[in-house]
């Protein structure tokens, strides 16, 4: 036999046990404490989630989408609660016996959503469907298929054609300029905020729309079949004495760069004066009017808002550029929101003279919140003020030169007055 150890040698099976015993291996009772913790987070978790999706924290969208909001919102609670009992009522009384037909269900809430939101009296608080939640976000695109014109709500309460571009739908149709429009299809839009009547207006591209417009007392209907636009929110050229003309309709995602785009090129002809027309321009995103403000005054304060809270905020330029050249800006009783803001930072900081008539007086910040059924609700949520604390709401933006301009004028004698400062200026 060799001399390798083979261990130690026993009497028996028992005394092998007992000087072997089994080692227990810890491996099962590791993994099982690892399940058992996963299950206990996994539990707390969507107990958590299921109280916060209770209390009205958080919701889903019809799409999968998940809202959380900074309050809790219950469909049990509020002014919902209190009235639906009494409409279930009025419900029960008709079911049934209502002369005429059924009412349609989806129409008759989307009708009592609209009423409830008009009750607080602010016209730009307005309910959204979902149809006309998705037609709204399309439109600050820039590119939507729609008939092609500009609109403002005129004093009637209609919605009048600003611009009909040439190469659009509703010119080609017969639409012009100055026309009113009053009813989309068989929806009388008289007394409609704007967003809601550009809603019904635009649509599928190859589908059509009747327009019934008033022009010159005389009411005549259009059909005019909706085709894809893509908005030129600016429009520029190069005038006499090398001053440039730069024309503003709405502050649009696409605007920001147009404008950009507008002013390189006049620089790079020589720009030795400047006139922004943003007559007729009713506004758009504050963040696309902060942008273009930017690249105009000095790197400073452009706008700020107070909410309901006295809460302040700023939006401050943060670009080197600035204008150096002679500038006037033209507005009118149509220059509103956004129009405004911009007029009122440029006379703010001194970088150019406003020219034209008092405008629109809109100074109030608008939010939209999206709903879990797709629609949405657009409310007021602050003021804005100029960056020397001029009030708009209400006020509007008071020109430097007060140039009226006749409905019965030959010619723009507000642009002419414009010309006539700047080049007053060069010399």
């Amino acid at each position: 036999m060799d001399n390798q150890n083979y261990g130690p040698v026993y009497g028996s099976y028992d005394e092998y046990k007992k000087n072997n015993p089994k080692k227990k291996s810890s491996v099962p009772t590791l993994l099982l404490g690892v399940l058992l913790g996963a299950f206990i987070t996994v539990t707390l978790c969507v107990l958590g989630v299921s109280q916060l999706v209770s209390k009205g924290y958080i919701h889903l969208g019809v799409n999968g989408e998940i809202y959380v909001t900074g309050t809790a919102s219950d469909e049990s609670e509020g002014i919902g609660s209190k009235v639906a009992g009494k409409l279930n009522a009025l419900n029960s009384v008709l079911s049934n016996k209502f002369y005429f037909d059924q009412a349609d269900e989806e129409k008759s809430a989307d009708s009592i959503y609209k009423a409830y939101l008009s009750s607080y009296d602010d016209k730009y608080t307005v309910y959204y469907t979902a149809d006309e939640y998705k037609k709204l976000m399309e439109s600050t695109s820039g590119k939507f298929y729609g008939v092609g014109a500009l609109c403002s709500i005129n004093e009637s309460g209609g919605v009048m054609v600003l611009d009909a571009f040439e190469d659009g739908p509703a010119y080609k149709a017969g639409v012009r300029d100055g026309d009113v429009v009053i009813k989309v299809d068989d929806t009388d839009i008289t007394g409609m905020d704007l967003s809601s009547a550009v809603a019904l207006i635009k649509g599928d591209k190859g589908t059509q729309v009747n327009l019934t417009i008033v022009r010159d007392d005389k009411t005549f209907v259009f059909s005019i079949i909706r085709d894809e636009i893509i908005t030129k929110t600016v429009d520029y050229k190069m005038m006499e004495n090398s001053i440039g003309y730069i024309q503003i309709s709405q502050f649009d995602e696409v605007t920001t760069e147009q404008f950009k785009e507008a002013l390189t090129d006049l620089n790079n002809q020589g720009l030795k004066g400047l006139i922004v027309d943003i007559r007729s321009n009713p506004g758009g995103l504050l963040n696309v009017v902060v942008d273009i403000v930017d690249e105009i005054i000095p790197k400073g304060l452009i706008v700020y808002t107070d909410d309901v809270n006295g809460n302040r905020k700023e939006y401050n330029g943060s670009s080197d550029n600035e204008i150096t050249v002679p500038m006037a800006v033209l507005v009118d009783g149509n220059s509103a929101s956004a129009a405004e803001i911009f007029a009122g930072a440029v006379q703010d900081y001194g970088k150019g003279k406003i020219i034209g008539t008092q405008t629109f007086g809109k100074g109030i910040v608008q939010t939209i919140q999206p709903l879990t059924d797709g629609s949405a609700i657009k409310y007021t949520i602050a003021q804005y003020y100029t960056p020397k604390g001029q009030v708009i709401q209400g006020n509007g933006v008071t020109p430097n030169m007060v140039v009226e301009l006749p409905k019965d004028a030959t010619e723009d004698l507000q642009l002419d007055a414009a010309l006539e400062y700047v080049k007053g200026e060069l010399r």
